[in-house]
């Protein structure tokens, strides 16, 4: 029973206290709350309802994943990081194309850096993939939205958005 109540208490906005009430109502599993449905779980006293939507959403991709062999995501987890390498060299492709004149300034040289650097992050990532699975998963999603937020920037912000993604990826490998 105690396994239960931490193993939902991986879902955001679950503490102890609703762990217990999802296990007393039934619901203790991921794929028995992502099958409740909304009206279901706000019948559950003390869960925002404002939350429901988060939750189901979180307790069915979270019951896709206990499916999953830990070669099954550590795969996902190395075409996620291959792609970002991609999404890498298309953001310096674009800075060299739009910034044709800046990329010899300072702030050119440390976006260049900054590129440099976080590739060298991903293929540290990816090194340790076999030990961090959950934590490279979650520390990947911000890098690939930090990443994706950089392609209408100018050259400082892209400099930040770069800093910021690498310093995701660091909590990975460190």
């Amino acid at each position: 029973m105690k396994t239960e109540f931490k193993e939902l208490q991986k879902l955001q906005g679950v503490g102890e206290v609703l762990s217990r009430r999802f296990v007393e109502t039934g619901y203790d599993t991921f794929a028995k709350i992502a099958a409740a449905g909304e009206d279901e779980l706000k019948k559950i006293r003390g869960l925002n309802p404002r939350m429901v939507q988060s939750i189901i959403a979180q307790a069915d991709e979270m019951a896709g994943e206990e499916h999953k062999s830990k070669e099954q995501i550590i795969g996902e987890l190395k075409a996620r990081v291959s792609s970002l390498k991609c999404q890498v060299q298309a953001i310096g492709l674009s800075v060299r194309d739009r910034f044709t004149g800046e990329v010899a300034g300072k702030t050119g040289k440390k976006v260049e850096l900054g590129l440099v650097k976080i590739v060298s992050s991903l293929e540290k990532v990816e090194g340790k993939l076999g030990n961090k699975v959950k934590k490279a998963g979650k520390e990947l999603a911000k890098a690939e939205k930090r990443l994706a937020d950089l392609t209408g920037s100018g050259l400082k912000g892209i400099e930040k958005g770069l800093k910021k993604a690498r310093k995701s990826l660091k909590r990975v490998y460190v």
